[in-house]
């Protein structure tokens, strides 16, 4: 028995009908029935369903006719399982495993390519989102054996069908249009294997189809300009963390490339003055999030630069020499994309010189001005903050590269005045633990302010430090020292006992005892003539030193902060020589 258009009309009316439904219709359901549309289309399939198993039942199962109508049930039952899902019900398993087998009867034929992989791909990505059981391998298996079918059907050159082709004649489909749904198919497969392999922990692999992914969205031009920008941008970050430099840097061009089509495409056309403002507000805050993608990208640039060379220092030292950490320039490229003056400002390998690294400071931090006209400290403090934080940085790394005692300390002030406006902004009541980060660096900071600045004296002259010197040393100690206090206490460390709270952990414990140990060393780091203020500040040491000794004493740490422990009564047994001596001359 053979079937025709008219014989599938009422089964394709009702088709049509839940899929009305559900894309037109459930928009205006009431927020006291969110799915009342679904509920309606789902009776509707389910009378259809009914219709296909009666016509079924009249057909030979190895016949075309038969063939057509596994292929319009299983879709049925396909749409079914989705309404399933959307309305939070728990058998849209079952459903799609009756679609499964149903269609593996016709695996290869062009009438149940489409369908087929749209069946693989749902149950797919339920077993992964399966809040009882994930099961992230199983899920593996079906979008491979997608996969699978995609790639024979392109090998043996198949001409699949869409649903309006399965219900009526090929001449009424839009030509091409079945061939393009396999492509959007395989796509979405490509997609989901790429967030399969991120729960399987394979990040790699979850990197690489996600790129194949973008690729052939572009290719078949099927994106949402917003989307494709932060998906490429956001998987930038990936690639340059791991040094792929110039798969990062391409993603990035590539997304301010499609940011500016978006301008032009989307934002430019709009006519309507609500909606375009819309839009160029999304603009606005896109062309901010690509600038601090952008920022962020020359920062690692500078800081894997700093620790490749100080690596290579290392081993120097050691005599074992290893090879160096170079940029993989290993890269899918988009195609049809002019991106080469995106890609030109900036490298895409490691800095060497004082030059290189200041080209690259210089463009990063011009981006991060522009990301600052979109994050400002009234509107968005906390991204705001994160900004200032980046520039911080960026001049705290470029000190490295360069041997000039006067220009690295003219980089980490800078450094200095960035961290302390984000102090200035921020209610350390509300934000403690960034507070917390920003106080450490700033100890730090102002610690190695005070070293090169010393030394720059040293360099300079040899006479006796001038009191214009002194005080200059002194007030770096003092800010270094208050600045660590605040880290300490922000820990709920009393500071007239200096007492390491129960509440403190493990983890905290490192950052903790270094910051005992420069202040000691800070303390001692006092300039004065004055023999008793001098004492003063060297007991004031031996205190810090004590406390270290004493945090490292403790039954829950005492086994892990050994090396600590045994510098902390090194310093201890010359800080008393040192009081001694000073306590011999005031007596005298």
């Amino acid at each position: 028995m053979k079937i025709n258009k008219e014989t599938l009309s009422d089964i394709r009316e009702e088709y049509e009908k839940a899929h009305r439904l559900i894309n037109e219709e459930s928009e205006n359901d009431p927020p006291t029935e969110p799915f009342r549309s679904h509920y309606s289309a789902r009776d509707v399939l389910n009378a259809a369903l009914r219709k296909v198993k009666t016509l079924a039942e009249a057909l030979d199962p190895a016949s075309e006719a038969a063939t057509t109508v596994r292929c319009i049930r299983a879709t049925i039952l396909k749409d079914l399982a989705k309404i399933s899902t959307f309305v939070e019900e728990s058998n849209g398993e079952v459903l799609l495993n009756e679609a499964l087998e149903l269609i593996e009867a016709d695996r290869g034929k062009e009438p149940a390519l489409n369908v087929h992989i749209e069946i693989l791909n749902e149950i797919a990505i339920m077993c992964c989102n399966n809040l009882a059981i994930p099961n992230c391998s199983e899920s593996k298996v079906f979008l491979d054996q997608a996969k699978d079918i995609y790639a024979d059907a392109k090998e043996r050159e198949l001409e699949p069908l869409t649903i309006a082709g399965l219900f009526g004649s090929k001449e009424e489909v839009e030509k091409g249009k079945a061939l393009k749904l396999l492509e959007s198919n395989h796509t979405l497969t490509l997609y989901y294997l790429a967030q399969v392999f991120g729960f399987l922990d394979n990040e790699l692999e979850k990197a690489r189809y996600c790129c194949i992914t973008l690729k052939r969205q572009l290719e078949y031009n099927e994106y949402e300009h917003v989307d494709w920008i932060l998906n490429a941008s956001t998987l930038s970050q990936y690639y340059y963390a791991r040094n792929h430099l110039t798969q990062a840097r391409h993603l990035l061009a590539a997304s301010t490339y499609m940011l500016h089509r978006y301008e032009a495409e989307v934002v430019e056309k709009i006519t309507n003055p609500e909606e375009r403002a819309e839009k160029e507000e999304n603009l606005r805050h896109g062309m901010a999030d690509i600038a601090r993608c952008w920022a962020k990208y020359g920062l690692h640039i500078l800081r894997a630069s700093h620790e490749r060379l100080s690596k290579e220092d290392d081993c120097d030292e050691e005599g074992t020499k290893e090879p160096p950490l170079t940029p993989v320039r290993k890269m899918e490229r988009f195609v049809g994309l002019e991106l080469g003056r995106y890609e030109d400002q900036a490298p895409d390998e490691f800095c060497v010189t004082f030059d290189d690294a200041e080209l690259v400071m210089l463009n990063s931090l011009s981006w991060l001005n522009k990301a600052k006209e979109y994050y400002t400290k009234e509107s968005e403090a906390i991204q705001y903050t994160d900004i200032v934080h980046d520039v911080a940085l960026l001049y705290r790394h470029l000190s490295f590269f360069t041997a000039d005692e006067g220009i690295q300390y003219k980089l980490l002030k800078r450094n200095v005045n960035q961290l302390e406006e984000i102090i200035d902004i921020l209610n350390p009541t509300y934000y403690q633990s960034i507070c917390r980060s920003i106080w450490y660096e700033l100890g730090l900071t102002y610690y190695m302010l005070n070293i090169r600045f010393g030394q720059m004296h040293d360099l300079q002259s040899t006479e006796l430090p001038t009191r214009h010197t002194v005080n200059k040393i002194n007030r770096m100690c003092g800010k270094s020292i208050q600045n660590f206090k605040k880290f300490l206490t922000s820990y709920n460390v009393p500071l007239d006992t200096l007492q390491l709270p129960a509440s403190v952990e493990e983890g905290e414990m490192p950052p903790m005892l270094n910051a005992l140990l420069l202040i000691g060393r800070l303390h001692y780091r006092i300039i004065t003539p004055d023999k008793r203020l001098k004492l003063k500040s060297t007991e004031n040491s031996l205190l810090y030193y004590g406390q270290l000794v004493e945090w490292c004493k403790e039954e829950r740490t005492k086994s892990m902060f050994l090396p600590e422990m045994e510098i902390g009564k090194q310093l201890i047994s010359k800080v008393r020589v040192k009081i001694e001596k000073l306590k011999a001359e005031i007596a005298q």
